[in-house]
């Protein structure tokens, strides 16, 4: 009997023992989940829509695992001249936020399509006109030491227009902090109060360029007034060739994401602080690549103007355009050709870079005329399949450097 009372006390006892183990690892586990931050399940449900490839990565970049982000545009697409389809204006009906370049970059049949498809303009994020946008030359005819880059050859001392006065010789950005953000920007990175000389005079809330007046526009370029019904505004909107335009991009969509979902913003933050660090690193492997070329080597001619920014940022002189247009849309003229060939001859221009995107027919012409090579392999308008930003930018410089240097 005393036996049996010693077994059933210790078996009470081994009970209490269970339960009560069992009670506390229940409430430890439940510490545990109230100490991890956790994504915000909701965010998932969010629809985010990019425009194109390079867009997309960016905002894929500060996302990171939190949001899904959707691209329009497939890979390897010229966004100049991408025709959207019936399933693209679902999508867009859907967003929360579009991300798009803006400044007229996306085609025209996109641009009507997004006016007519998003009924609400706040969910249209313009990034190209938040990052103080180069204006395009008029012409490239006699632009040998680019005394007309007198007002965007960097971003030094920008004042609080946000204008870039004191820009060095090479066009670098020397007096940025070290995330390479224009200090002078208010909250949203908008363009509000430009005066008349640059430029961004009648735009809306989401920074477009509606009222743009005549003297912004490319009339002059041989025949092709109004470029046949083309009108692609007075800015140049591929400013992902410079590495501090980009930092600002990456900031501008960081603050669209936390605006519509704060309770996310330290992944947001956290996801774009270490993203900026390798666009910094970029940088500076960019510069220093650039700097190993023979300072009278970097006079190039491309296929159209889609180099401005790399011009202005990196000191890589742009001398000539075959396409007298930031766009694949328009074509050249035999005046063109003409102009191009004598920049060629003149300035002993041995290579004429072409861009994967473009037509090569008047550059064909050219480098019979002139004796220049033709260098392909740049990809100037989108990224390519599997392709990162990061990846673009090193293979795009890799030929220009190799290229230039040995010439």
């Amino acid at each position: 009997m005393k036996i049996f009372n010693l077994l059933k006390k210790f078996s009470v006892i081994f009970l209490a023992i269970t339960l009560i183990g069992c009670g506390l690892g229940e409430e430890s586990s439940s510490e545990v989940e109230k100490s991890s931050p956790e994504i915000q399940e909701s965010s998932k449900d969010l629809n985010i829509l990019a425009t194109t490839p390079m867009l997309g990565e960016y905002v894929q970049q500060v996302a990171g695992d939190v949001l899904d982000v959707q691209i329009l545009m497939p890979y390897s697409v010229n966004p100049h001249n991408f025709d959207p389809s019936p399933q693209d204006v679902k999508k867009l009906s859907e967003a929360d936020l579009v991300f798009h370049v803006g400044i007229k970059y996306e085609s025209t049949a996109l641009r009507k399509l997004i006016e007519n498809t998003v009924t609400n303009e706040q969910v249209l994020i313009e990034i190209g006109s938040r990052i103080n946008p180069i204006e395009f030359k008029d012409e490239h005819d006699g632009h040998d030491g680019h005394d007309g880059h007198d007002d965007h050859d960097g971003h030094d001392d920008h004042d609080d227009e946000g204008k870039h006065d004191d820009h060095d010789d090479e066009g670098k950005h020397d007096d940025h902090d070290d995330e390479g953000k224009h200090d002078d920007h208010d909250d949203e990175g908008k363009h509000d109060d430009h005066d008349d000389e640059g430029k961004h005079d009648d735009h809306d809330d989401e920074g477009k360029h509606d009222d743009h007046d005549d003297e912004g526009k490319h009339d002059d370029h041989g025949g092709h007034d109004d470029h046949d019904g083309h009108d692609h505004g007075t800015f140049d909107p591929h400013f992902w060739f410079d590495i501090d335009r980009v930092v600002l991009a990456i900031n501008e969509i960081k603050k669209e994401l936390i605006k519509i979902d704060p309770e996310n913003r330290s992944s947001y933050e956290s996801s774009a602080n270490s993203y900026i660090q390798e666009l910094k690193t970029l940088d500076e492997e960019i510069t220093s690549l650039i700097e190993s070329i023979p300072s009278n080597n970097r006079n190039i001619v491309t296929t159209h103007e889609s180099l401005g920014y790399l011009e202005v940022k990196y000191g890589i002189n742009v001398l000539s355009t075959i396409i007298p247009s930031y766009t694949t849309e328009d074509g050249t003229t035999p005046k063109g050709l003409v102009n191009v060939i004598e920049t060629i001859k003149e300035n002993q221009i041995k290579a004429i870079f072409l861009e994967s995107e473009s037509p090569t027919q008047a550059a064909e012409v050219i480098a019979d005329e002139t004796g220049a090579i033709l260098v392909s392999g740049l990809w100037v308008e989108t990224l390519n399949e599997n392709q990162s930003y990061i990846d673009f930018m090193k293979t795009n410089i890799g030929i220009i450097v190799d290229n230039l240097k040995n010439n």
